[in-house]
């Protein structure tokens, strides 16, 4: 039957409160309303509408995620959230506190990715089953958000214990501990919170476990990642009565789950003290959902998946990057997954510090040589202050009265953390005394400089510098310049007052190291001084504390720090990029976490993925070439190596003319030679030197793969030219040359490289074209290719080309320049002294399951762990915590 919106709404309400109040299924509920003589098909149709938004998340695409639908996990992982209700008391308060706040515009994002997440929790109304999950959101993204979302809603819900496991300092839990205290409204008493801003869980016997866990109230937790506090926790929950234990279905949410929590022991049955007390924690759970929250998930995926440890064994969920965010390819650009797929190339952003700059920055390793190291400040770190006070005065030309924060972090020793404040006191002072005495040049060279870089992710117009300029005193004279570390006093506090009791708009530099290297947000971040190093994925990406959201000032944000971190953000980019593609794929061919570990790329150079005593369970996974495309697209500029591919592809071209006939077409013009071995086509790919930031296009990897799995395998070879004229932007014709490949001049095609292409390369985003994909097949067949056919180019090359591979080359023109007003804004001219020789790739189908070793890094339940007695990356907790740290226990 059809119902009234009325009738659905006032049955519905009372079906979920009969399900939340007595902790019953929908079947249930369904039966007991219908005992009480409700007319039957009206609740059938209600509870129908119940089932379809169950379904509905359940099945979200986006975010996407891995979740667990074998037939052995059917009642665990039964769909039984149906969404918000206009009756859930806890979301409906943090959503009127999310409408009236700076995250309005957010709220139905939020409200989409945390029912996706509470889909997949627990069923609370059944007693005895858990489960082990983790969202992968990115740094500095929002995830606080999502996750105090996903607390109201199982709040609602029926979920009585919620723990937030919150980072392994003191800092970011207090953070933590008031934004939930805020967005969750304890103050009007709708929960009950056993932690506070200023006390973290102390010891068990200050609380009331069996009172407090039986009231209708839900309780919540905020705790330290620290052996002292989590021992209290799990002693609570031992006194707690087993049968309070057994109808309190808990929560227990692990921020920064990749930090501390993976087992870090040397051996496999020892485990690092953090490790193993949360694993007692969740032992004493009875009932509910394990979720880790992380950026960084590659400790997490790495754990044994056997079922003893936190693997994330029953769903992963890739929480959505919004458009306003910051992130690594933002940023520092990426290279693309695929043909179609269409990344950010970065933005005017990124400021150099020399490698000699930075080598004097790095304080010694001796003890006594530290406490004496007084670094000088450089040039880099005198331009990244003067524009730091210049981009805080446009704000507050703007009309911007918030924090305005700069980052200096430089290493993570704490005693040269001082010697850096001091310095960069006296260059405060230098500036201040300059512009009293109306010396403002280097201001005002900062804002010509800077002002039109970066502009085209503006939100708000440019005030000019007589604007910005009234702004400057004050803000000279608001900057403060403290230390935030485990040693410092004056720590990072954006709820300062002042003697009258108004809150203070923070202009603050803050120079630290680990404090601020992870989970904490520096509020109205601008500028960011960065030469700390790290040997691993999740540290470097976690210390980039410059990812968010810069709302209103999305123009100003600046970083600086060396060509070679910037090198390695970009490639983190492509693993992050990478990941969130996997984890949507493994959904759509529903698989699980447990059936198939995600698939890690490895840095082609000196970056670990993590530290390896916490590598887990990972092996080195074998991974195909077959029916893959691949094309150069990144191009060293110097001669030297052009010419050398040059004569690479002649050599090739000689080759191959050996073994085939040419055969040509004008239209478009193309010259072909069909037949060419395999090992023809090894020796130019040994022969060629391929890009270095290309780390998918290994010559080592690609030619073991061709003579293990296709060493009788036959390649067709196509030269591809184009008869369409350049231009350049006042409609004169340009010559892009040509290059002599031994059978006449191939005429060069036209590429124009991005702006933001490295120092010495040459960025063209994409060689190929789709066509390419057939080049060597007959152009009458391709011609008749229907359009679904042109979308499964590998299904059409294994059918009419019988699995065979293609090499595609183009000459680039060195002359190469944009061709339309749109490309200008993004490409410049190639101007290199010779052409570039470019390479498209199409492996060969190959019906052998024969891979290589050496790209990616993954889990699977038979591999067996390497272990590494390497220092755990967890640091010492100096931050005054009265019990000792048990470092492990076996």
């Amino acid at each position: 039957m059809t119902l009234t919106s009325n009738q659905a709404a006032t049955v519905r309400t009372i079906l979920i409160g009969q399900m939340v109040r007595l902790r019953q299924s929908l079947d249930e509920a369904l039966d007991s309303l219908g005992s009480l003589g409700i007319d039957p098909s009206v609740l059938q149709a209600a509870g129908e509408e119940i089932r379809r938004d169950i379904a509905e998340n359940d099945l979200l695409d986006s975010p996407t995620g891995v979740v667990d639908r074998s037939l052995v996990a059917n009642v665990q992982m039964a769909p039984w959230y149906s969404g918000p209700d206009a009756g859930d008391l806890h979301w409906e308060g943090l959503k009127g506190q999310l409408l009236g706040g700076r995250m309005a515009d957010a709220v139905p994002e939020i409200d989409r990715a945390s029912n996706k997440v509470v889909a997949q929790l627990t069923n609370p109304n059944i007693h005895g089953l858990k489960k082990l999950g983790m969202v992968l959101g990115y740094v500095q993204s929002g995830k606080t958000a999502n996750f105090t979302a996903v607390m109201a809603k199982a709040a609602d819900r029926g979920y009585g214990l919620l723990i937030v496991l919150s980072g392994i300092h003191n800092n970011l839990r207090e953070q933590t501990q008031v934004r939930i205290e805020k967005d969750l409204d304890f103050a009007a008493g709708g929960w009950v919170g056993l932690t506070t801003a200023d006390a973290d869980f102390v010891n068990s016997r200050t609380h009331r476990g069996a009172s407090l866990l039986g009231s209708p109230k839900p309780v919540a937790i905020v705790i330290k990642k620290n052996a002292s506090r989590l021992q209290s926790l799990r002693d609570w929950l031992k006194e707690t009565p087993l049968e309070i234990r057994r109808r309190t279905p808990v929560l227990l949410l692990d921020d920064e789950a990749d930090q501390a929590t993976p087992n870090s022991a040397v051996g496999r049955q020892n485990r690092s003290a953090i490790n193993a007390l949360i694993k007692e924690i969740w032992d004493l759970i009875e009932s509910g959902t394990y979720v880790g929250y992380t950026a960084t998930p590659f400790a997490n995926i790495f754990m044994e998946p056997d079922g003893s440890d936190l693997y994330p064994s029953n769903f992963i969920i890739n929480l959505p990057r919004p458009p306003e965010y910051f992130g690594a390819e933002r940023l520092f650009g990426r290279e693309p997954l695929s043909d179609d797929d269409e990344p950010d190339p970065g933005l005017d952003m990124i400021r150099e510090i020399s490698d000699a700059e930075a080598a004097a920055l790095r304080p010694p390793s001796a003890t006594d040589a530290r406490l004496a190291f007084n670094p000088s400040v450089p040039e880099s770190l005198r331009e990244a202050t003067e524009w730091f006070i210049v981009a805080t005065a446009i704000r507050r030309a703007r009309g911007h009265d918030d924090h305005s924060s700069m980052l200096i972090h430089t290493t993570h020793y704490s005693d040269p953390h001082f010697a850096m404040r001091r310095q960069v006191q006296l260059l405060h002072g230098q500036i201040a005394a300059d512009w009293r005495s109306g010396r403002d040049s280097a201001l005002h060279a900062s804002y010509d400089r800077e002002q039109a870089r970066a502009a085209s992710c503006a939100t708000e117009p440019m005030p000019p510098w007589d604007e910005v300029a009234d702004h400057v005193t004050t803000t000279i004279a608001d900057l403060r310049v403290i230390v935030d570390n485990g040693m410092s006093e004056d720590r990072l506090d954006y709820d300062r007052r002042d003697a009258s009791g108004n809150p203070v708009r923070e202009v603050v530099i803050a120079v630290g190291g680990g404090t601020l290297s992870r989970g904490l947000t520096l509020e109205g971040l601008t500028v960011s001084y960065f030469t700390r190093t790290s040997n691993t994925y999740d540290t470097l990406l976690q210390m980039g504390r410059w990812f968010g959201y810069r709302p209103g000032y999305e123009d100003l944000p600046r970083i600086w720090l060396q060509r070679s971190l910037a090198d390695e953000y970009r490639f983190l980019a492509l693993v992050e990029a990478e990941i969130r593609a996997e984890i949507a794929d493994m959904e759509l061919q529903r698989l699980t976490p447990q059936d198939v570990g995600v698939r890690v790329r490895q840095h082609p150079g000196r970056l670990a993925i993590v530290a390896r005593n916490k590598m887990g369970a990972a092996r080195l996974v074998r991974v195909t070439y077959a029916g893959e495309r691949m094309q150069t697209f990144i191009f060293d500029r110097s001669l030297q190596t052009a010419s050398a591919n040059i004569a690479a592809v002649k050599d090739f071209i000689s080759r191959s003319a050996s073994q085939s006939d040419l055969n040509r077409t004008d239209s478009p013009p193309r010259w072909r030679y069909t037949g060419v071995t395999a090992e023809n086509v090894c020796q130019l790919l040994e022969d060629y030197r391929f890009h270095p930031d290309q780390a998918s296009m290994r010559s080592d990897f690609m030619t073991g793969w061709i003579r293990e799995a296709a060493p009788d395998s036959r390649w067709s070879v196509t030269v591809i030219s184009t008869s369409r004229t350049a231009r350049d932007e006042n409609g004169h014709e340009v010559d892009l040359g040509g290059v002599d490949l031994g059978f006449g001049t191939v005429p060069a095609v036209n590429r124009a490289p991005l702006k933001d292409s490295a120092p010495g390369t040459a960025n063209i985003k994409s060689l190929l074209n789709h066509e390419d994909w057939f080049a060597d097949l007959d152009p009458d067949i391709v011609r008749n290719l229907t359009a679904e056919e042109r979308r499964q180019p590998r299904d059409v090359r294994r059918r009419l080309a019988s699995g065979a591979g293609q090499i595609v080359i183009y000459v680039v023109s060195k002359n190469s320049l944009p061709q339309t007003e749109g490309s200008r804004r993004a490409r410049r001219e190639m101007a290199t002294d010779e052409h570039l020789m470019g390479l498209g790739i199409i492996f060969p189908s190959s019906t052998a399951d024969i891979r290589t070793d050496g790209t990616y890094f993954g889990v699977r339940p038979d591999w067996q762990p390497e272990m590494d007695p390497s220092a755990d990356e967890v640091p010492s907790d100096t931050e005054g915590d009265a019990e000792p740290v048990v470092e492990t226990i076996a």
